[in-house]
């Protein structure tokens, strides 16, 4: 039997598991779903439960599938972010549902601390680079748990976040990652430790923070209660792992600086490694420390992407009919005959106007069609990420192509519309679908010494559909510019009327 390792890439929408072998090849794939309850405007929660669940029944999918040809040698994690679970001394989840990283109950805990008079945003941002809306960091997040739950905080031992859980039901250790911790709202980029005096101004103990460890560090080993549930062998090495938005990048290649790619999920953000964080005050990208040491990733983001291509495909009634709608949508010519959507359907960064902010078609005629309505849509995610990569793709020197991966990157349209929108050339590797999970293996490749480096990872990719930009469609794209922009700032004066009624 050749030997792989198993990593779990635990995503918004479900857990997906891949065996990947030495040569940095995907042999393997399982994916099992869970839900997002939404008990309240700005509340979005998952349970644990479910993602343990999923794991289990996505390591037994796979690994029944697999026959037996493979041995599995150690595990790797990614998790989404900016999750909160609140677990006792044997890291019992104290809440059955848990807020995740789009959950902005925190918004409250951090308009104290950041009182007017008081202390300053851009000082905290400079410092952290905690560029999302505030309120989804898991330090405010934290500080809503002692105010409205003081009986669970009571019991509360640790913090952990999504992967961090996982991990301590796979081995019985507590333990993050830098790429993590850096999500907190409490983490100083520049020395790479937790910030005392933020934990102190919201009266959090330091000690519900976990120990952070390098993403590549052994933390420990699938114990025996592990090995029933899931199928893995007892006794093999489970890494830290890291944080998706490290992972992925790790899984498009930025290991390096210098380096860029576009991530097409949920949630959309154009990324880039350096070797020092790009921050800016007004635009707000967010940064993260990579799983590899010396390095960050920033990003600048819009969060209408997949789950707003899902939403339409939903309310046409073509569920299950989105590549059929997208083709719809390529043959409706550039600017949807005057058709604009802003897609933050979900709420926009801050950039974008804030969490308040909602989506908008704007220009609906009787002659449109279901195709209109995509293309307008993806027009709209084109624009939003442009904006970002005029940003990110500034900061630092970037190679001239872009890396697109995720879902959204299987069809040629989005792809195209990015490489028209931010004239580059946008490719899509053969495992774009397995960003996060390339990365959480490539750490455990590289925590075991299986690898010395990451050179296997650069050696299997390879771009199964490449697109240039049609700098002759500039034209064509000047009015539906103009036209998204009057939108977009129509969304932010409609959220400021809303919020202040």
């Amino acid at each position: 039997m050749s030997e792989v390792v198993l990593s779990f890439d635990l995503g918004t929408g479900g857990c997906k598991a891949a065996l990947v072998d030495r040569a940095a090849r995907v042999v393997g794939t399982a994916f099992v779903g869970y839900e997002t309850g939404y008990p309240a405007p700005g509340r979005h929660e998952q349970r644990p439960a479910d993602w343990w669940d999923a794991v289990v029944r996505s390591s037994r999918e796979l690994l029944a599938a697999d026959g037996g040809r493979h041995e599995v040698v150690a595990v790797g994690l990614s998790g989404h972010s900016l999750a909160m679970v609140p677990v006792d001394a044997d890291a019992n989840p104290l809440l059955p549902a848990v807020p995740i990283w789009s959950d902005t109950r925190g918004e409250d805990a951090a308009a104290g601390y950041f009182a007017p008079g008081g202390r300053s945003e851009d000082a905290w941002y400079g410092r952290t680079g905690n560029g999302f809306p505030r309120g989804m960091y898991t330090v405010f997040k934290a500080a809503w748990l002692r105010a409205e739950h003081p009986d669970v905080a009571a019991r509360t031992v640790r913090i952990l976040g999504s992967k961090d859980w996982v991990n301590a039901r796979l081995t019985g250790v507590q333990r993050t990652d830098q790429s993590y911790a850096s999500g907190s709202g409490a983490y100083d980029l520049a020395t790479r430790r937790m910030l005392p005096d933020v934990l102190a101004a919201l009266d959090l103990p330091a000690d519900w923070w976990p120990e952070i460890v390098p993403s590549t560090a052994v933390v420990g080993h699938v114990t025996a209660d592990a090995a029933t549930a899931t199928g893995l062998p007892a006794g093999i090495p489970v890494v830290a792992g890291g944080v998706d938005n490290s992972c992925m990048a790790l899984g498009a290649g930025l290991d390096r600086a210098g380096e860029a790619y576009v991530s097409l999920g949920s949630s959309n953000w154009v990324t880039v490694a350096a070797t020092e964080p790009v921050l800016d005050p007004v635009g707000r990208p967010f940064v993260f420390d990579h799983v590899l040491p010396g390095l960050y990733i920033s990003a600048l983001s819009t969060f209408g992407g997949g789950s707003s291509l899902n939403w339409l495909a939903g309310i046409l009634g073509r569920d299950g009919d989105l590549d059929a709608l997208l083709d719809e949508a390529a043959a409706a010519p550039v600017g949807a005959d005057g058709l604009t959507c802003v897609p933050t359907l979900a709420g926009g960064t801050v950039a974008e106007g804030g969490p308040a902010v909602r989506g908008a078609f704007l220009g609906l005629d009787l002659g449109h069609a279901h195709g209109h309505l995509a293309r307008a849509l993806v027009e709209g995610i084109g624009f939003s990420l442009a904006d970002a990569a005029a940003t990110m793709l500034a900061a630092v020197p970037t190679a001239p192509e872009i890396t697109a991966t995720g879902g959204g990157a299987r069809g040629r349209l989005m792809l195209q519309v990015l490489a028209d929108l931010i004239g580059r050339p946008v490719s899509r590797p053969d495992a774009a679908q397995h960003g996060a999970a390339l990365g959480a293996a490539t750490l455990a490749l590289l925590g075991t010494g299986a690898w010395t480096g990451t050179e296997p990872l650069r050696a299997a990719r390879h771009a199964a559909l490449r697109v240039d930009p049609r700098p002759e469609l500039a034209d064509a794209y000047a009015l539906p510019r103009a036209r998204f922009d009057a939108a977009r700032s129509a969304t932010r004066t409609h959220a400021t009327a809303t919020a202040s009624k």
